[in-house]
């Protein structure tokens, strides 16, 4: 019997060292940890299987072809169930128990803002994928975040853009704008949309504002057909297809016709034609970032092959986003030759120009903005066709 507890008692403290480090007589280097935080529960949880896929199938390259030094990279999932607090809650546990060294996430705005204050708090980074608030990279004092960093363009650029091609390619003098009040996303691209509208001598002759969750929008749809005074083009402010989608429906539905339709990247996947069909004929949208190239078609090529299914057909530009906030990360890493926390900020603030799946983008160190190519897209006949480039400012 004595015998038999000495055996235990062994393989008990053999498979403590086996989880545990520090147990001493192991020369494996310990793993840089990445956490990919996004929604994997609730109704947004694709987007967050989308993230979570990207960044462990860049990491997976980092680590087929050696990792740094001997480290490899470990990515932790973690939900931020598309809330604040959870997200909060989420980013604590990965620093605190985890030892994240750095984050990929999350794609919403109001996530993301609570997101960089836990980064900010611990020093840790992180670079954002589909959230575009400026407060993201910019705090209300106007200072730059240290330690934020993002892949996708902001508000200011991307509602900008829009904005200019409307009022320059189109010659759209007057326009009303519908917005989600319970969405950052959709109340910075208003904002934004607006401020730029205005500076090239637009007019923004009324607002209509939704909140989320809403399916019926008939009701401001109304408000804007019986509105006396003329406007040549609607704004669509909403991140979300089937949001988008359902606008475009009931406006046929009511007979609001006749007015250039103008909305964000939301409208680029193509789910929106099984919530829209033909009533978002078409309509004009920003894309973040180019999509349609042969380095992009090859990713999502690699990423059917790995997971089995085509990311593009519900969420198209979430997957790029995400692979090339994981590949600025890598590239941090290898720039500075350390996967620590602090390392890897000053590699992303100095990262200068990468190329990405969907083409070069420079970070600016002043201000943690990302420039690229800003594609104009319309609709016309179910497909997605691009008639404009433009390139935002910082």
């Amino acid at each position: 019997m004595k015998k038999l507890i000495g055996v235990l008692v062994a393989l008990c403290l053999l498979l403590s060292c086996g989880v545990l480090t520090g147990c001493g007589g192991s020369d494996e280097a310990e793993p840089i940890v990445i956490g990919a935080i996004a929604p994997l529960t609730g109704e947004n949880q694709l987007w967050g299987q989308i993230l979570c896929e990207a960044v462990e199938m860049t990491a997976e390259e980092f680590n087929e072809a050696g990792g740094l030094n001997g480290q490899l990279i470990e990515v932790v999932r973690y939900d931020s169930r598309d809330d604040a607090v959870e997200t909060t809650n989420a980013a604590r546990k990965g620093i605190q128990m985890d030892g994240v060294d750095a984050f990929v996430g999350t794609e919403s705005s109001t996530t993301t803002l609570a997101l960089a204050e836990v980064c900010e708090e611990y020093g840790v980074p992180f670079v954002c994928t589909q959230a575009t608030n400026i407060k993201i990279t910019i705090d209300d004092d106007g200072n730059t975040r240290p330690y934020s960093f993002r892949s996708g363009l902001s508000d200011p650029q991307l509602g900008s853009a829009m904005a200019q091609y409307a009022t320059s390619e189109l010659g759209v003098e007057t326009a009303a704008v519908i917005y989600n009040v319970g969405q950052d996303y959709s109340m910075g691209i208003r904002q934004e949309f607006i401020n730029a509208f205005e500076a090239n001598g637009g007019t923004i002759v009324m607002e209509e504002a939704f909140n989320n969750g809403d399916v019926d929008f008939r009701a401001i749809l109304t408000n804007l057909k019986d509105r006396e005074t003329e406007f040549d083009a609607i704004y669509i402010a909403s991140g979300y297809y089937k949001e988008i989608g359902l606008i475009c429906n009931q406006m046929v539905e009511i007979g609001l016709t006749g007015h250039t339709l103008l909305t964000s990247d939301g409208a680029q996947a193509p789910a929106i034609f099984e919530v829209a069909g033909d009533t978002c004929e078409g309509i004009y949208y920003p894309a973040c970032l180019d999509i349609y190239n042969d380095l992009a078609d090859d990713f999502v090529e690699q990423y059917i092959e790995r997971w089995g299914w085509d990311p593009t057909q519900n969420a198209a530009a979430d997957v790029f986003t995400a692979r090339d906030a994981s590949s600025m990360i890598i590239a941090a890493i290898q720039s500075e030759g350390s996967g620590e926390p602090e390392a890897i900020r000053d590699g992303l603030e100095n990262l200068g120009s990468i190329e990405g799946v969907t083409g070069t983008l420079t970070i600016v160190p002043e201000n943690h903005a990302v420039l690229r190519t800003v594609p104009v897209y319309q609709i016309q006949n179910q497909e997605m066709v691009e008639v404009a480039k433009f390139m935002p400012t910082a």
